[in-house]
């Protein structure tokens, strides 16, 4: 009798180990989320003094197609797919705002270059969309970047006279590695082009 117990004990415990080792292999370790951001070096200071206005750069709008942290990729015409884990640190709207606020702010073309946040006083204000935010796959494949912009002199009075400059960018840079990481290297490229040809523009506009 007392070996048929110890021959059931013995047989329910490899039952049960075998059923939690099971459930073990099931409960698989959740998998790793990438974060990414834009990275690039600030534009050199000029040498001449500043003009003499205050910018205040909005946080941009996105469009529906982009407005996530999601890395969006293109493989064909009318689809668009992203990296399930790996994604942006923030949506394209905050860092496209960020990087020009940085940018703007180096370069010291302005008095100051303020967040939207700030509710320090300014004289002009610029406000925009993020049109396009994804990589192009393919060979070659490319980071695509297209930005909407809005100048707006803040100290006119009259409506019609008050935005100064209406203007899109939109660059394709080919990208060097595959996957997400060539994705983030590329659109930097591209941000730091793009933030060049604004403030430049800006610049020239606030001039005249």
């Amino acid at each position: 009798m007392r070996n048929n117990i110890s021959i059931v004990a013995i047989f329910l415990t490899v039952i049960a180990s075998l059923v939690m080792g099971g459930c073990t292999n099931l409960k698989h370790a959740p998998l790793e989320i990438h974060y990414y951001t834009l990275e690039y070096d600030p534009p050199r200071p000029v040498k001449t003094g500043p003009l003499p206005h205050i910018v205040k750069i909005e946080q941009f709008q996105t469009s529906p197609l982009y407005d996530s942290n999601r890395m969006i990729y293109k493989n064909e015409d009318y689809t668009r797919d992203e990296y399930t884990y790996h994604k942006w640190r923030a949506l394209p709207g905050e860092l496209v705002a960020y990087f020009l606020v940085r940018d703007f702010s180096e370069t010291g073309r302005f008095q100051a270059a303020l967040y939207y946040e700030s509710n320090l006083p300014y004289t002009c204000l610029i406000t925009g969309v993020v049109e396009d935010f994804y990589l192009q796959a393919g060979k070659p494949s490319a980071a695509i970047l297209s930005v909407a912009v809005n100048l707006v002199d803040t100290t006119r009075r009259d409506g019609s006279n008050r935005i100064l400059m209406q203007k899109k960018y939109r660059l394709g840079i080919e990208t060097q590695k595959g996957g997400p990481q060539g994705l983030a290297e590329a659109m930097s490229i591209a941000m730091q082009r793009i933030s060049e040809d604004i403030l430049m523009d800006v610049a020239e506009r606030l001039e005249k």
